[in-house]
């Protein structure tokens, strides 16, 4: 236990250091919250409004013929609420219309196209406008940076600092050294779990200014560490796998990885956004998958689907298993 608490202890202040690592840790998280706050922030993101009806599919199908709306069926007021959708209940003539405060700029506009569906029914109709929760785009994006952070740390500060580590020549003093493999190996975890600590408190610290109140808890933090160790073990399984005489593809590698991964994903705006030939792929790619998780308990409040978290909790394992099986110190332990 001294061993790791000495290797974590060093590989943290000799990376916190580091300005590159700073950047990438801090800043660079903190600069896409900004421009994604502050360009989408003022207005809705979603460039189609959802719209779930209750009591009129012919509306629902009329508002996607607009091109502001979309609308839905089958969808239950939790469910809308939980995802940011307007939320139409018709009862004859009466309308009740379910709203975020994000979305409630768009409210007069969904009127008028409700008015023009009805234009041929000679009667009034009765309008009541409901706020169901006070979610905006911040609480959106900041949930989806996390998301970005356990993904960026886990995968590129693995193979950063082991690539690294391998050019300076500091892992062949390390394998002549008491140090264990599993004990390296248990040491590069920690400081990545600590990293990713870091980096989403300082995101967490910046939505506070946007109005954003996350709701932190034991599942979270505990989920948090998860999906660190997934992309951790990730990117343990292409540094191992990579020659070690062209250590540099390693490093390629996870850049082509990560970063189509985090912007085809549900992190900055809904899948429903994107076109219909990735739709699927955003929706269900790895990463979307956590942030869905995530966002579920920081933002919502409500417990995520067992069955994802069952499926990240099992590829976290095999990835932890894979990856330190691959980040031997040395061929004989």
């Amino acid at each position: 236990m001294n061993r790791i608490l000495l290797t974590v202890s060093a590989l943290v202040k000799d990376n916190l250091r580091n300005r590159f690592v700073i950047f990438w840790i801090i800043i660079f998280p903190i600069i896409i919250t900004l421009l994604f706050g502050l360009v989408f922030g003022g207005f809705s993101s979603y460039f189609h409004v959802t719209v779930a009806v209750e009591g009129d599919y012919g509306l629902a199908k009329y508002l996607n013929t607009t091109e502001i709306f979309q609308g839905l069926t089958n969808v239950s007021l939790k469910y809308a609420d939980e995802h940011d959708y307007i939320y139409v209940k018709v009862n004859g003539s009466s309308f009740t219309i379910y709203t975020s405060k994000q979305n409630q700029e768009f409210v007069p506009v969904l009127e008028s196209v409700i008015d023009q569906y009805y234009q041929k029914v000679n009667n009034t109709r009765d309008f009541t406008v409901l706020q169901i929760s006070g979610y905006t785009y911040y609480y959106y994006l900041i949930s989806g940076i996390i998301g970005i952070i356990s993904l960026s740390n886990g995968i590129l500060s693995t193979i950063g600092v082991s690539a690294s580590y391998f050019r300076d020549r500091i892992i062949e003093r390390l394998a002549t050294s008491p140090l264990k493999s599993y004990e390296w190996v248990i040491s590069l975890i920690i400081y990545v779990i600590i990293i990713t600590l870091i980096s989403t408190a300082a995101v967490i610290i910046l939505g506070i200014l946007f109005g954003f109140i996350p709701i932190i808890g034991i599942e979270f933090l505990g989920f948090l560490v998860i999906s660190t160790l997934l992309f951790g073990g990730l990117g343990a399984i292409i540094y191992g796998l990579t020659p070690k005489d062209k250590i540099f593809l390693s490093e390629i590698v996870a850049n082509v990885l990560v970063f189509p991964l985090m912007f085809l994903s549900n992190a900055f705006f809904p899948p429903n956004v994107y076109p219909p030939i990735v739709r699927i792929f955003v929706e269900y790619q790895p990463l979307s998958v956590i942030i869905t998780i995530i966002r579920d308990l920081i933002v919502y409040g409500v417990s995520p689907n067992p069955i994802l978290v069952s499926i990240v909790f099992f590829f976290t394992v095999l990835f932890l298993y894979a990856g330190g099986r691959l980040l031997k110190l040395r061929e004989i332990d």
